[in-house]
């Protein structure tokens, strides 16, 4: 007799993200996957899917029989962009091959993982030499403006009411750890003299 056994191949993953080593760009977070073979076949070649991983996933077992299942780990580099979005989204799925060819993938497993923002900016102000030393001689000074926070601010400008008009600043937009030197005058009053 012959008695056609019906193959259902099926694969789970389950994606869990661990803790962010920091919250900047360059800092990296550890992802474990748990691949389960959920289906009534040996399912082989089993890979992880993962477009944001620095490098494939590392699956101890890339063979399972039905009801197995092992755990593959992998790594992702936080980008500017995730740290200014405050959230690393993932997505990932599992693949293999069944008896016969073919491919089966498990459905995605997402996480979010959020990335705490710290605004910060500095400024140091230097005064240049006068032009001279009665009322309406004037004084320029430079302002080194300096992103010392993890994300990357827009809109910058130098606040500074002595000033005879606003600072001139050549960039206005600074990621993390870039700085920019801004430019302005003030002239000197005779109460200042």
């Amino acid at each position: 007799t012959s008695t056609p056994i019906a193959a259902t191949a099926a694969l789970t993953i389950d994606k869990t993200a661990g803790v962010p080593s920091g919250t900047t760009a360059g800092s990296t977070i550890g992802y474990t996957f748990l691949i389960t073979n959920a289906g009534n076949v040996t399912i082989t070649g089993i890979v992880v899917v993962d477009a944001q991983l620095d490098a494939a996933a590392v699956c101890p077992v890339t063979t399972l029989a039905p009801g197995a299942s092992t755990t593959c780990t992998g790594v992702h580099t936080i980008t500017q962009a995730e740290v200014d979005a405050g959230t690393v989204d993932n997505s990932a799925t599992a693949t293999g091959t069944p008896p016969g060819g073919g491919a089966t993938t498990s459905p995605p497993d997402t996480t979010s993982t959020p990335i705490a923002a710290a605004a910060s900016l500095s400024i140091d102000q230097t005064a240049g030499v006068p032009s001279g030393t009665s009322a309406g001689s004037t004084i320029a000074y430079s302002f080194l403006v300096t992103n010392t926070g993890n994300v990357t601010i827009s809109g910058i400008a130098v606040v500074d009411a002595q000033l005879d008009a606003a600072a001139i600043c050549p960039v206005t937009t600074l990621a993390p750890g870039a700085s920019t030197t801004c430019t302005g005058v003030h002239t000197i009053t005779q109460a200042e003299v």
